[in-house]
């Protein structure tokens, strides 16, 4: 790992978190959380933290995270882990690639618990290797994103593995997702941004050859659009790297129009594409965070009446894939213990799924008479 990142001490993160305790046995109850679900964040994230409660909800462990209906894998229920280690492959035309498990600063909504917080070890240069070859023989995909963790925590290691995807005829487009902008905006400097522009390689002559790179950020709220921030990703628009915005539906965070249309223009306004409002999977320790998706379909509803540059695809995920919800959707429920499950027929075929995650469909999912994939998605709630 880089040495460059810094992380609060976890005495620290400890009192932070205590501090959010209305009781003793509050305390006790985040005490037992961070066991398994240990906190972490960098000394920029604490500064906005003490500022701004729309970061302090996203980093800092709520009591309420121990009463939970989710799973630690809520989008990888389906997936079998390749035989080559940080490689993996859902969708017909795309891998993903995973350099490094850990991050600067967890996510208290990361549906990657299982992986990220879990001191999972990184991929070695053999292992890139290895993952890199077998990507060559996969005509089908084009694109590789590569994700975490978070790939900048080594630098070194994700261009070792750029380095290695250039060599590839079949991959034309690359994308890298990190939420270091907002953690540790520092680590943006010239010198790493004109290296990762180097890897932008058009081909006028033959546009079908064109290398392509991007980044996949990850803001939820306007006040996490600090000077520090935007300017770090002007270093990178500037150097004619595209930035595309995902964003998580949070309930008490953004879970608002007004909210979301903000951040939106503020991101537009800022050379960073909207690209992905996503509805908070059912992960563990996150039930107080998820609304319905109705009611982030309500939120896509009225963002639809404004420009389409500001307009996000909405979208939802089951094991089996994600489902892009449109202004007309209908949702149609079941109840299950309790739980309110939306059921939703995919776009995926099953038997495309089984060849290429070498594995029966996920829990709560089944094949249709057309041979497509049922599933069942736990919403949330909006009390």
């Amino acid at each position: 790992m880089d040495n460059d990142f810094l992380r609060i001490q976890d005495d620290v993160c400890t009192d932070m978190a205590h501090g959010l305790a209305n009781n003793e046995s509050e305390k006790k109850a985040i005490d037992s959380i961070l066991l398994d679900n240990p906190m972490r964040i960098t000394p920029y994230l604490k500064k906005l933290i003490v500022k701004y409660d729309s970061i302090r909800k996203q980093f800092l462990p709520s009591p309420l995270e121990a009463e939970t209906h989710g799973t630690a894998t809520p989008f990888e229920e389906g997936k079998k882990t390749s035989p080559i280690y940080g490689l993996e492959r859902l969708y017909r035309d795309r891998v993903l690639l995973t350099p490094h498990f850990d991050c600067p600063a967890y996510c208290r909504f990361c549906y990657k618990k299982s992986r990220v917080m879990r001191n999972r070890k990184s991929m070695t240069l053999a292992d890139i290797d290895l993952a890199v070859a077998e990507v060559g023989k996969m005509q089908d995909v084009r694109g590789a994103l590569i994700t975490g963790g978070d790939p900048f925590m080594d630098k070194n290691k994700l261009f070792y593995l750029l380095d290695k995807l250039m060599t590839l005829e079949n991959i034309k487009e690359i994308r890298i997702g990190t939420r270091m902008l907002l953690n540790s905006p520092h680590v943006f400097t010239d010198e790493l941004c004109d290296k990762l522009a180097s890897y932008i390689r058009p081909n006028f002559n033959d546009a079908s050859k064109s290398k392509y790179l991007a980044i996949n950020v990850h803001f939820n709220h306007p006040d996490e659009l600090q000077p520090e921030v935007l300017e770090a990703c002007h270093k990178l628009t500037s150097r004619g790297i595209t930035l595309r915005n995902q964003t998580v539906l949070l309930k008490g965070i953004n879970d608002d129009t007004k909210t979301m249309k903000h951040l939106f223009h503020l991101l537009l306004r800022n050379n960073i594409i909207v690209y992905y409002m996503n509805h908070c999977m059912p992960v563990a320790g996150s039930d107080h965070l998820r609304t319905t998706v109705q009611k982030g379909l309500d939120i896509y509803k009225d963002l639809c009446t404004e420009s389409s540059c500001s307009i996000p695809h909405y979208v939802y995920a089951p094991s089996g894939g994600k489902v892009h919800v449109g202004p007309d959707t209908t949702f149609d429920y079941s109840n299950e213990n309790g739980l309110n499950l939306v059921k939703v027929k995919l776009l995926y075929k099953a038997a495309e799924f089984r060849a290429i995650a070498k594995k029966e469909l996920p829990p709560r999912h089944s094949e249709t008479e057309d041979g497509f994939i049922e599933g069942y998605y736990i919403d949330g709630t909006d009390n």
